[in-house]
Protein backbone atom coordinates (compact mmCIF):
# COMPACT_ATOMS: atom_id res chain seq x y z
CA UNK A 1 0.00 0.00 0.00
CA UNK A 2 1.34 3.16 -1.10
CA UNK A 3 1.45 6.83 1.39
CA UNK A 4 -1.53 7.93 -0.73
CA UNK A 5 -3.00 5.38 -0.74
CA UNK A 6 -2.92 4.78 2.94
CA UNK A 7 -3.91 8.82 3.52
CA UNK A 8 -7.38 8.60 1.60
CA UNK A 9 -7.95 5.11 3.84
CA UNK A 10 -7.49 7.07 6.98
CA UNK A 11 -9.49 10.33 5.90
CA UNK A 12 -12.60 8.60 4.76
CA UNK A 13 -15.09 10.16 7.68
CA UNK A 14 -15.60 10.77 11.44
CA UNK A 15 -15.12 7.95 13.85
CA UNK A 16 -17.56 7.63 16.25
CA UNK A 17 -16.13 9.77 19.13
CA UNK A 18 -15.85 12.62 17.20
CA UNK A 19 -19.60 12.45 16.11
CA UNK A 20 -20.57 12.48 19.99
CA UNK A 21 -18.17 14.90 21.06
CA UNK A 22 -19.30 17.01 18.71
CA UNK A 23 -23.15 16.07 19.43
CA UNK A 24 -22.43 17.15 23.14
CA UNK A 25 -20.78 20.16 22.38
CA UNK A 26 -23.71 20.75 20.44
CA UNK A 27 -26.36 19.44 23.43
CA UNK A 28 -24.78 21.88 26.15
CA UNK A 29 -25.25 24.53 23.30
CA UNK A 30 -28.86 24.35 23.38
CA UNK A 31 -29.01 23.32 27.08
CA UNK A 32 -27.75 26.90 28.02
CA UNK A 33 -29.84 28.73 25.09
CA UNK A 34 -33.13 27.10 26.44
CA UNK A 35 -32.05 27.92 30.55
CA UNK A 36 -31.12 31.59 29.41
CA UNK A 37 -34.76 31.75 27.62
CA UNK A 38 -36.42 30.51 30.95
CA UNK A 39 -34.75 32.67 33.08
CA UNK A 40 -35.60 35.86 30.71
CA UNK A 41 -39.31 34.65 30.37
CA UNK A 42 -39.24 34.71 34.28
CA UNK A 43 -37.77 38.07 34.82
CA UNK A 44 -39.98 39.36 32.37
CA UNK A 45 -43.30 37.94 34.59
CA UNK A 46 -41.69 39.62 37.39
CA UNK A 47 -41.39 42.97 35.68
CA UNK A 48 -45.35 42.21 34.37
CA UNK A 49 -46.45 41.82 37.85
CA UNK A 50 -44.47 44.89 39.62
CA UNK A 51 -46.00 47.13 36.50
CA UNK A 52 -49.53 46.15 37.36
CA UNK A 53 -48.69 46.87 40.84
CA UNK A 54 -47.40 50.42 40.34
CA UNK A 55 -50.19 51.15 37.72
CA UNK A 56 -52.48 50.11 40.86
CA UNK A 57 -50.96 52.50 43.35
CA UNK A 58 -51.23 54.88 40.84
CA UNK A 59 -55.03 54.33 39.79
CA UNK A 60 -55.12 54.41 43.93
CA UNK A 61 -53.84 57.91 43.98
CA UNK A 62 -55.47 59.77 40.99
CA UNK A 63 -58.06 60.96 42.30
CA UNK A 64 -55.78 62.56 44.91
CA UNK A 65 -54.35 64.56 42.19
CA UNK A 66 -57.59 66.59 41.35
CA UNK A 67 -58.01 67.48 45.10
CA UNK A 68 -54.92 69.02 46.20
CA UNK A 69 -56.49 71.41 48.68
CA UNK A 70 -55.52 70.32 52.23
CA UNK A 71 -59.02 69.41 53.43
CA UNK A 72 -60.04 67.59 50.07
CA UNK A 73 -56.82 65.71 50.25
CA UNK A 74 -57.41 64.76 54.06
CA UNK A 75 -61.07 63.20 52.88
CA UNK A 76 -59.43 61.33 50.39
CA UNK A 77 -56.73 59.91 52.48
CA UNK A 78 -59.87 58.69 54.69
CA UNK A 79 -60.99 56.79 52.10
CA UNK A 80 -57.67 54.27 52.33
CA UNK A 81 -57.40 51.60 52.63
CA UNK A 82 -59.30 50.07 49.26
CA UNK A 83 -59.11 47.88 46.37
CA UNK A 84 -58.24 49.03 43.40
CA UNK A 85 -59.20 47.07 40.15
CA UNK A 86 -56.39 47.32 37.29
CA UNK A 87 -56.04 45.47 33.70
CA UNK A 88 -59.64 45.68 32.55
CA UNK A 89 -60.94 44.01 35.61
CA UNK A 90 -58.64 41.20 35.69
CA UNK A 91 -56.50 42.09 38.54
CA UNK A 92 -57.36 43.18 42.27
CA UNK A 93 -54.88 44.89 44.66
CA UNK A 94 -55.64 45.95 48.32
CA UNK A 95 -53.86 49.84 49.02
CA UNK A 96 -53.49 50.75 51.60
CA UNK A 97 -51.47 54.19 52.75
CA UNK A 98 -48.43 54.42 54.88
CA UNK A 99 -48.00 57.36 55.96
CA UNK A 100 -48.36 61.21 54.73
CA UNK A 101 -45.81 63.75 55.35
CA UNK A 102 -46.56 67.48 54.77
CA UNK A 103 -43.17 69.60 54.02
CA UNK A 104 -42.40 70.35 57.23
CA UNK A 105 -41.78 66.78 57.86
CA UNK A 106 -45.30 66.25 60.21
CA UNK A 107 -47.17 63.11 59.93
CA UNK A 108 -50.45 64.24 58.65
CA UNK A 109 -51.90 61.19 58.01
CA UNK A 110 -50.69 57.66 59.17
CA UNK A 111 -52.52 53.79 58.14
CA UNK A 112 -52.48 50.39 58.85
CA UNK A 113 -53.95 47.62 56.93
CA UNK A 114 -57.48 48.20 58.94
CA UNK A 115 -57.93 52.17 58.88
CA UNK A 116 -56.39 55.64 58.32
CA UNK A 117 -56.05 58.04 60.99
CA UNK A 118 -56.02 61.61 60.13
CA UNK A 119 -55.33 63.58 62.97
CA UNK A 120 -56.13 67.36 61.38
CA UNK A 121 -59.55 66.76 58.78
CA UNK A 122 -59.79 69.89 58.32
CA UNK A 123 -55.64 70.55 56.73
CA UNK A 124 -55.30 73.50 58.28
CA UNK A 125 -52.24 73.18 59.61
CA UNK A 126 -50.49 71.35 56.54
CA UNK A 127 -47.53 72.71 54.83
CA UNK A 128 -47.25 72.23 50.97
CA UNK A 129 -45.99 69.95 49.84
CA UNK A 130 -47.47 66.44 51.21
CA UNK A 131 -45.58 62.97 50.76
CA UNK A 132 -47.83 60.24 50.16
CA UNK A 133 -46.52 56.92 50.41
CA UNK A 134 -48.96 53.54 49.67
CA UNK A 135 -48.42 49.62 50.43
CA UNK A 136 -49.48 47.52 47.49
CA UNK A 137 -48.77 43.66 48.98
CA UNK A 138 -48.74 41.13 45.97
CA UNK A 139 -47.76 37.34 45.24
CA UNK A 140 -44.30 37.26 43.10
CA UNK A 141 -43.70 34.91 41.14
CA UNK A 142 -42.73 31.99 43.56
CA UNK A 143 -45.85 32.70 45.52
CA UNK A 144 -44.14 34.32 48.39
CA UNK A 145 -45.98 38.02 49.47
CA UNK A 146 -44.28 41.14 48.18
CA UNK A 147 -44.62 44.90 49.45
CA UNK A 148 -44.91 47.65 46.54
CA UNK A 149 -44.15 51.08 48.53
CA UNK A 150 -45.37 53.57 45.40
CA UNK A 151 -44.44 57.54 46.57
CA UNK A 152 -46.08 60.70 45.36
CA UNK A 153 -46.15 63.93 46.84
CA UNK A 154 -48.72 66.48 45.98
CA UNK A 155 -48.41 70.52 46.50
CA UNK A 156 -51.39 71.93 47.57
CA UNK A 157 -53.52 74.54 46.43
CA UNK A 158 -56.11 76.59 47.49
CA UNK A 159 -59.27 77.18 45.24
CA UNK A 160 -62.66 77.63 45.94
CA UNK A 161 -64.51 74.53 44.53
CA UNK A 162 -65.74 72.02 46.41
CA UNK A 163 -63.68 68.67 46.89
CA UNK A 164 -66.41 66.48 44.89
CA UNK A 165 -66.17 68.66 42.04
Amino acid sequence: MSAANHNTAMMRGFTMVEVLVALLIFWLGLMGIAMYTAAGLKVSAINQVRATVIKAGSVASEPMSYHTRADCLAAMLATYPKTVTVDDGKDSYPVSLVSAIDGSGTSVATGTTAATTVPDPTGASWVSPVTITLRVPYTGVNGATVTATPTYTLVLQSYTVACNA
